[in-house]
């Protein structure tokens, strides 16, 4: 008796649903294929900038928390592989910087191109910090006069002006494929994806 006083589920989503769906999932196909994109130019070696963590913080911008948690550990293991480090630790590290920006977004701050900037550029100076303990500050490595000044702020310099070009290119992906939505289930669909 129970069974038939219950409601049934919807079997089909309206189409505002479906169309929401799509678009999510392309904003997050692109943006993953921005992010895989912005590893490639890391891997010639010698002093580059760090394209990933600009991108990353891109995509914390306009995502909910599940999802730049993945970036993070994408952006993490590509740091790791192009620039040699001990696997993993650049991906912890990023992991934790893309969960802090995400919720600093959907909390705190506007989406606005000087709040990324701000970001960007806490994200690389602790990057600088991490490698700099990591190598100089525990190992006691040799040259550690010139680690800062010679590798660790050119590369966050070139970061920096890496991250005006990133944001160019994701800015438009993100306006395109992000519309408002006209029903509360559609508006449901997009805020839990």
């Amino acid at each position: 008796m129970k069974a038939k006083q219950q409601k049934p589920l919807r079997q089909r989503r309206t189409s505002s649903e479906q169309r929401t769906r799509r678009r999510n999932l392309i904003r997050r196909a692109l943006s993953l294929l921005l992010l895989l994109l912005c590893i490639i130019p890391m891997l010639g070696g010698g002093l580059q900038p760090l394209w990933v963590i600009p991108a990353a913080v891109c995509i914390c911008m306009n995502e909910d928390l599940y999802f730049c948690m993945a970036a993070g550990v994408i952006a993490g293991f590509g740091i790791d592989l192009a620039c040699g480090s001990v696997l993993g630790v650049n991906a912890i590290y990023m992991v934790i910087l893309c969960t802090a920006v995400c919720l600093l977004f959907e909390q705190i701050l506007r989406r606005s191109f000087l709040h990324y900037f701000v970001l960007t550029a806490a994200g690389v100076f602790l990057h600088g910090m991490l490698c700099w303990l990591l190598t100089v500050g525990i190992f006691r490595t040799e040259g550690r006069e010139f680690f800062w000044g010679k590798i660790l702020l050119p590369s966050a310099l070139l970061t920096l002006a890496a991250a005006v070009p990133v944001y160019l290119l994701y800015y438009p992906l993100s306006r395109l494929l992000t519309k408002r939505v006209r029903s509360m289930d559609a508006a449901a669909i997009r805020r839990d994806l």
